[in-house]
């Protein structure tokens, strides 16, 4: 396999011309019309299952010790138009913790696919994190998308002992072997 069929910086790269050749054609991966756009979102979607909930479960495992619970919304359209898919982790510690700047509860993990009605193309993000170009049209396309999923997740994990507190990842207590 090629880097640019690969996760390496080539393959990476060929993702962000594809973004640019999205937007310059106005198309998303060559489809126009807005119902074939949406189309091959639920089917990046789809694709990209597999690796989302990998991630989702390895950070289970590696930090909630296995506590936690992985759920899939999938593809909704919306009556504005928007088209969104949503993957979250929820776990007992974090449904219980209060945000500290508001007293609310703390969210869960969240990784979404998002296809806004007056975009041209899909992204994915998290709910507090940056956006990346949604360039899945194949498994090879999607295996190369864990780098970002992981990122994302990571900083999801993160947003949420800032919110909360350190002492809702329960791996943490174990490896320290003492509460505070």
């Amino acid at each position: 396999m090629s880097d640019s069929e690969g996760s390496g910086p080539a393959a990476r790269s060929e993702d962000m011309f594809r973004h640019l050749q999205d937007l310059r054609a106005r198309t998303y991966e060559g489809a126009g019309p807005r119902p074939e756009r949406v189309a091959l979102f639920r089917r990046a979607v789809e694709l990209l299952d597999p690796v989302v909930r990998s991630v989702l479960d390895e950070t289970n495992r590696t930090f909630l010790q296995s506590t936690g619970a992985a759920h899939h919304h999938p593809v909704e359209e919306k009556p504005s138009g928007d088209a969104e898919a949503r993957w979250e982790l929820s776990w007992p510690a974090q449904r219980e913790a209060q945000n500290v700047r508001g007293g609310k509860s703390v969210g869960p993990i969240q990784v979404v696919a998002w296809f806004a009605a007056a975009f041209t193309h899909p992204h994915l993000s998290g709910s507090e994190a940056g956006n990346w170009p949604l360039q899945v049209t194949s498994e090879n396309d999607a295996q190369r998308q864990d780098p970002i999923v992981r990122a994302i997740v990571e900083a999801e994990l993160h947003q949420r002992i800032f919110e909360g507190t350190w002492r809702i990842v329960p791996a943490f207590w174990t490896r320290t072997g003492k509460e505070d």
